[in-house]
């Protein structure tokens, strides 16, 4: 498949002003952490599901009901505190690695509503924002030391 032009030079300019820190990618973590999403592992939110779970029963089984209620409010405490934090990490990690990877890329998760691009106060959002025109307006900071001088 053959890319754009004009859509490989915004992507290469995007993966720039990452890089710079002269934009920020907003990740939609619910929307990237579910089935269907290129950046989806079952495994983050189903293994610690099934070990809670497991553990709350079992806790209530052998100990009685006020070990299972401990259980489970650690099981809830552990993963607000611990789990879900470096889920999200994980999935935002993950997210900027593909969309980075190639324009069509950036393209697909852009389309999906998933991310969004911030420049200091300013935003871009999808689907009404044109994500490379607010590139090509970003300066980097070559271009800004540039007017500096």
């Amino acid at each position: 498949m053959t890319t754009d032009p004009a859509l490989a030079e915004s992507h290469a300019r995007l993966k720039r002003l990452i890089m710079q820190k002269r934009l920020i990618l907003g990740v939609n973590i619910g929307l990237m952490s579910r089935p269907g999403s290129p950046v989806f592992r079952r495994i983050e939110t189903a293994l610690p599901l099934g070990l809670g779970m497991f553990g709350v029963i079992a806790a209530t089984v052998f100990g009685g009901v006020w070990l299972g209620i401990l259980a489970l409010t650690l099981g809830i405490v552990v993963w607000f505190l611990f789990l879900l934090p470096r889920i999200k990490d994980q999935v935002y990690d993950r997210t900027l690695a593909y969309v980075l990877s190639a324009p069509e890329a950036f393209a697909q998760v852009w389309q999906a509503g998933a991310v969004t691009l911030r420049a200091g106060e300013r935003e871009c959002r999808p689907p009404e924002g044109d994500w490379q025109r607010f590139v090509r307006e970003t300066k980097t900071r070559e271009e800004e030391m540039e007017t500096l001088e």
